[in-house]
């Protein structure tokens, strides 16, 4: 089995997909979340994992602009707590001036390093593994797992620099398969209605769920890249697809004109 993530090695994808799979497969590094993308979508791997929700910084927005366009579907989840940690090759925190990091890490670290490091320069880059990579000198550092310490050579000057120590993301298991019904089944939809900005769509969009009793778990809007200023809203709710109150919903939601993406079935997450 081949699984893609969101490399390079050490990233907390990478550690959320060994905790998902186990070790007993083939883990193949992606440069970008796209890149996860199209490599389940052309099959050259069984499945992909990428991040969609951080607790303290919201969502990822590329994520979800790629599961607009993309026939791929969300096969499952997982959540990791995120420990962040800054990363040099000295032990002077003095000398630090340019810090690599992810923009989603540099969000939930922004009191610390406010605090701690206010003239180093944040240069944003796609993955905190590929942050690492890029040290070569004393004066730079990167924010990440510690693992990457001992991947890259690299000394852990301070462990925990989130602001939350609830901080937490969500990742999603991308597969053109999908599970069968469980117990805590989720629906992950994306909704499109036919204007947006009319008045009362947004209403005519969440009755149809509020009518058949569907509890909905997540709701959040984004731009329809090409057509301004309207908008697609992605929703999870509890429930399976093969439920009679979901068809009901789908029904009535069709019959508004209203656009409907399964983006997959999966048990709801459970923290251990």
């Amino acid at each position: 089995m081949r699984v893609s993530y969101l490399g390079p090695k050490g990233s907390f994808t990478q550690i959320a997909l060994t905790k998902y799979f186990g070790d007993d497969l083939v883990q193949v590094s992606q440069k970008t979340i796209g890149d996860v993308f199209r490599s389940v979508e052309l099959n050259d791997s069984d499945y992909g994992i990428v991040p969609i929700e951080n607790s303290f910084e919201g969502s990822v927005n590329n994520t979800h602009d790629l599961l607009i366009g993309s026939d791929i579907q969300v096969y499952d989840e997982i959540q990791i707590r995120i420990n962040q940690c800054l990363l040099t090759k000295t032990n002077d925190i003095s000398k630090i001036e340019m810090i690599y990091s992810h923009p989603q890490s540099f969000g939930q670290c922004q009191k610390w390093l406010r605090n701690n490091l206010p003239n180093a320069q944040l240069i944003p880059v796609l993955s905190n593994s590929e942050g690492a990579e890029r040290i070569t000198s004393d004066n730079e550092a990167c924010i990440g797992s510690k693992t990457l310490a001992n991947l890259y050579s690299l000394n852990l000057l301070n462990e925990n620099i989130e602001d939350s120590k609830e901080n937490t993301t969500r990742f999603v298991i991308l597969s053109h398969t999908q599970q069968d019904k469980s117990d805590n089944s989720k629906i992950s939809l994306i909704i499109t209605p036919p204007n947006s900005d009319a008045s009362g769509s947004l209403y005519k969009l969440l009755k149809p769920f509020a009518t058949e009793d569907i509890n909905l778990l997540r709701i959040e809007s984004r731009p329809l890249r090409g057509q301004l200023w309207r908008y697609v809203f992605f929703i999870d709710c509890e429930g399976h697809i093969d439920d009679k109150n979901i068809q009901n919903a789908m029904n009535t939601l069709d019959d508004l004109d209203i656009n409907v993406k399964i983006l997959g079935c999966y048990p709801s997450y459970k923290s251990s």
